[in-house]
């Protein structure tokens, strides 16, 4: 076997490592959780920093960033549980997509837009849409390996799955 092949089989089990998964579904859903919570009292102000970005027409930002923080809470519930878990990655693939192209926007005029609004008002990200580009694609990994990886560990679907099977034998 090739050393290029051996360092790509290690490389996938560090990856398909069911304590990896954990990690990142316990994360992905606990930034989801904590981001969508942190937005709900001030959805106005959340409302006002989407339509800042110019991306989408006023009524689509609008119904945008007023149904983002109820998504983001239940995917990081069902990450969290681990239930739905590939599903639940595969929608977070798509909001995180959403995060890259508002801030690959936000490079592209200039970096003007001062408010990211990431996490509502608790913890405002003053930080340059370059550096929170660069979470968003450490969030879209994390999604991914979620996404790919086949066995769930310490997750309540499977669970779930096999007491309704033993439920059909009897």
């Amino acid at each position: 076997m090739s050393r290029v092949a051996i360092n790509a089989n290690r490389v996938w089990q560090v990856l398909s490592h069911p304590y990896l998964t954990l990690a990142t579904r316990v994360g992905l859903g606990g930034i989801f959780i904590f981001s969508g919570i942190a937005k709900m009292p001030y959805l106005d102000r959340f409302a006002w920093s989407v339509n800042e970005y110019g991306i989408l027409p006023h009524s689509l930002a609008d119904a945008y960033a007023y149904s983002l923080p109820a998504l983001e809470v239940a995917l990081g519930i069902l990450l969290l549980v681990g239930l739905f878990s590939r599903f639940s990655a595969f929608i977070s693939i798509f909001v995180v997509l959403s995060f890259i192209i508002a801030n690959s926007v936000a490079l592209a005029q200039g970096d003007t837009i001062p408010y990211c609004g990431c996490f509502g008002d608790v913890r405002p990200l003053l930080i340059r849409h370059n550096l929170s580009l660069g979470i968003d694609f450490v969030l879209l990994a994390m999604a991914f390996q979620i996404l790919f990886h086949r066995r769930d560990f310490l997750a309540l679907g499977p669970w779930l799955s096999q007491k309704a099977a033993e439920a059909e034998e009897e």
